[in-house]
């Protein structure tokens, strides 16, 4: 019996390497931990504009989150703001235990979770679509500067739909370390779960993914 192969979290990282082409080009600077308490200590004392204050402050990220977990536009705004509704209607039970952040994170996932029971009978891409053939979407062809743009994001269209076909659970860890830059503490404390929990998601994945895209690699 092949056993697994671990490796280092950098070797895992170089796996997933093709993930960086489709991160935000600026990552969102995490919001100042003292600030987002001041504000829910308001909020918990009746302030609604501190709540508001509290989703601009977050509301990139989050959409950031649900959006590469579910895809959908429209999904995703009604998602997100479902995901507001229940952390205002939970603000009271936060302590301060672990940051706002995290614990508004672990709202979304459940949120999201529930929207996409919903939405998993419906199918997001048609088996006949010639854009899902990998074979059709990069043509082996050589390059020149003009090229140079298109190939890019047919390259990010594969990326994007490769972390799409991941199981849910292993899309969210991705999502989270890879596109998020969470760590994988927190990331643990998010799903409630262990550290090795989260790191044997993302080392299956990218071996996955790594399997998914081996094809986009060859053709350069």
């Amino acid at each position: 019996m092949k056993t697994a192969d671990w490796g280092s979290e950098e070797q895992v990282s170089a796996t997933c390497g093709l993930l960086t082409m489709v991160r935000r080009e600026s990552h969102i600077c995490e919001p100042d931990v003292d600030a987002d308490w001041h504000l829910v200590v308001r909020c918990q004392a009746g302030d609604t504009a501190a709540f508001g204050e509290l989703v601009e402050r977050h509301k990139r990220a989050v959409y950031g989150v649900v959006s590469r977990i579910i895809g959908n536009r429209e999904d995703v705004e009604d998602v997100v703001q479902d995901i507001f509704v229940n952390a205002y209607r939970a603000i009271r039970s936060f302590r301060g235990h672990a940051k706002f952040s995290t614990w508004l994170y672990s709202i979304a996932v459940n949120v999201t979770l529930k929207r996409l029971k919903k939405l998993r009978r419906q199918s997001t891409i048609s088996i006949d679509d010639p854009a899902h053939d990998p074979d059709k979407l990069v043509k082996l062809e050589p390059r020149t500067s003009s090229d140079e743009v298109v190939i890019e994001r047919q390259k990010m269209v594969a990326v994007k739909r490769a972390v799409d076909s991941l199981p849910e659970k292993q899309r969210i860890v991705v999502v989270m370390h890879y596109f998020e830059q969470l760590p994988c503490e927190e990331i643990a404390r998010i799903l409630n779960c262990s550290v090795g929990t989260v790191w044997s998601r993302l080392h299956y994945a990218c071996k996955r993914l790594r399997s998914e895209l081996d094809w986009l690699e060859q053709s350069w």
